[in-house]
C-alpha cells in the first residue's frame, strides 16, 4: 500500500489509506493459534524475581523473504499485557489479531505488575483494593505487601501529567523497600533477556526477523534491550523512547525538574483521575463499564518512573541503597558501586550497538502522550543518529490507545511495511 522507503519524515497516513491497508490484512487471517503463559525465575542483586511471558504462536507463520516474523512487547504504564489480549470492550487485541496472520506476539510483562497471588490465570489485580496494590516480585512471595510496609503520601509535583492521586513509598529498612532498591533497569533488562532466551530458540534465530514493539512506557524498556539483544527494527506506536530522549523533550522547553522527581521506592497508584484523562469521549455510564474491566490489570507504576523519566537523582539514591544494603551479592559488591550506577543509567542512552538497526515510529495525530512533533519528535531526534534509519509518519484521527480500531490501523501497516521492504 504505501512506499515506506520515500515516505516523507513526519507524512500524515489518512483514514482512507488506513481503511484500505486495514482492509487487505483483515482479509488475510490463515492461522489458528496457541496462547500460554511461561514464568522464569531469577535472581538479580541478591533479590528473587519472576519475569511473566505471554506467548502467541500461530501454526501456521507468516514468512516474508524467507523468515518467520516474530513480534516482542511489552505493555503501557498501567497494564501487565491484559490490554494486548483484549480492549475494554471485549473486542480483539493485538496479539490475537497478529497472530490470526502468522506473527508469533511475545508480550514481557514489566517486573512487579504480575499478580502471582491471584487465582485467576491471568493474574488479575480485581480481588486487590485499588488503594492497597503494591509489587509481586516473584511466584514465592507469599502474602501482598502490609500497610505497615509504606507510607501513603499525595501525588503532588509527580512527573506524569495524567492525574495520579496517591504515592506509596517504601519504608527505609522494610524488606519491601529493599526489594523495590533491587529492582532497577537493569533488573528488567535481565528479565526480558531471561525469557527471550528460553522463548526463541538461538537455533531458529536467522530463521526469524524479529521487532520490538513496547506501548507508550513499555519502550522505553524495549529500546535499552535493543542495545544488547538488537532486533532487525522497531515498530513504534505510541512507543516512549530511551528514558534521556523522553526527559529532553522537556529539557527543550527549559524544564528540567524530572530529574529530581522524588520517585526513589515510590509506587504510583493510577485511579480513575488517571483514567479519565484517556477517556474523555465517554459518557460516565461509558467510563465505568470500562474502568470496572480496567480494574483487573495493576493501575500503578513504581520503579518505572525513575527510568522513563529520567529522575536521575531518584536512581541515584536507590542505587546508593542497594549499594549500602546487607543482601548485595559479594561478586557484585567487588565490582565496585562506579560499575552499578554504570550498568543501569548507561541503559538510558542509545549508542552504536543500534548501527544495523531501522526504526518505523507511527503516533496519532491526537495523541495525548507524545504529540508530534513537540515531543516524539524531539525523542527521536536523540536517538534517530545511532540508527541504520529512522522514520516516523503520524495516522490521522487516532490518538493514545491500543482499542480493537487502533490496533487493526497499526498493525496492518506495520505488516505493510514489512512486506514492502521498509526493514531490509
Amino acid at each position: 500500500m504505501i512506499d515506506w522507503n520515500s515516505l516523507a519524515e513526519g507524512s500524515v497516513i489518512s483514514r482512507d489509506t488506513q481503511r484500505q491497508t486495514t482492509a487487505i490484512w483483515n482479509g488475510r487471517e490463515i492461522s489458528k493459534f496457541k496462547q500460554s503463559l511461561r514464568t522464569f525465575d531469577f535472581d538479580c542483586y541478591g533479590k528473587p524475581f519472576t519475569q511473566a511471558a505471554l506467548v502467541f504462536e500461530p501454526e501456521k507463520p507468516l514468512v516474508i523473504n524467507g523468515r518467520r516474523v516474530v513480534i516482542v512487547a511489552s505493555e503501557g504504564g498501567h497494564d501487565d499485557g491484559r490490554e494486548f489480549i483484549s480492549d475494554y470492550l471485549g473486542r480483539e487485541g493485538i496479539a490475537p489479531w497478529l497472530a490470526k496472520r502468522g506473527v508469533t506476539f511475545i508480550s514481557l510483562c514489566r517486573l512487579g505488575r504480575w499478580n502471582f497471588l491471584s487465582k485467576d490465570p491471568m493474574g488479575s489485580w480485581k480481588d486487590v483494593p485499588l488503594d492497597q496494590r503494591m509489587p509481586v516480585f516473584h511466584r514465592g512471595q507469599k502474602s501482598h505487601w502490609s500497610a505497615d510496609q509504606y507510607i501513603v503520601t499525595g501525588a503532588d509535583g509527580v512527573s506524569s501529567p495524567t492525574g495520579s492521586q496517591t504515592c506509596r513509598i517504601g519504608r527505609p529498612g522494610t524488606p519491601l523497600r529493599d526489594h523495590m532498591a533491587a529492582l532497577t533497569p537493569f533488573t528488567t533488562v535481565l528479565g526480558f533477556k531471561k525469557a527471550l532466551a528460553e522463548c526463541i530458540d538461538p537455533g531458529e534465530r536467522n530463521a526469524m526477523q524479529i521487532y520490538y514493539w513496547g506501548f507508550s512506557t513499555g519502550g522505553t524498556y524495549l529500546w535499552a534491550l535493543a542495545k544488547s539483544l538488537l532486533p532487525e527494527g522497531t515498530l513504534g506506536y505510541g512507543m516512549n523512547n530511551f528514558g534521556f530522549s523522553h526527559f529532553w523533550t522537556m529539557g527543550t522547553k527549559g524544564k528540567y525538574d524530572w530529574l529530581y522527581d522524588r520517585s526513589t521506592a515510590r509506587l504510583r497508584e493510577r485511579g480513575m483521575p488517571d483514567f479519565k484523562f484517556y477517556t474523555r469521549d465517554l459518557t460516565d455510564e461509558e467510563r465505568e463499564k470500562q474502568w470496572q474491566v480496567a480494574l483487573h490489570s495493576p493501575r500503578f507504576k513504581s520503579h518505572e518512573d525513575t527510568f522513563m523519566f529520567f529522575n536521575a537523582g531518584a536512581l541515584s539514591q536507590s542505587l546508593s541503597e542497594l549499594w549500602s544494603s546487607n543482601f548485595l551479592p559479594k561478586d557484585m559488591r567487588e565490582r565496585g558501586i562506579a560499575e552499578l550506577f554504570r550498568e543501569n543509567f548507561e541503559l538510558a542512552f542509545p549508542d552504536h550497538s543500534l548501527s544495523k538497526l531501522a526504526a518505523l515510529d507511527l503516533f496519532g495525530d491526537g495523541d495525548e502522550i507524545n504529540p508530534y512533533p513537540q515531543s516524539s519528535g524531539v525523542a527521536v531526534d536523540v536517538t534517530r543518529p545511532y540508527c541504520r534509519k529512522y522514520k516516523i509518519a503520524i495516522l490521522e484521527g487516532r490518538h493514545h490507545c491500543i482499542d480493537s480500531d487502533h490496533i487493526q490501523a497499526f498493525g496492518s501497516l506495520w505488516l505493510d511495511a514489512i512486506e514492502g521492504g521498509y526493514f531490509k
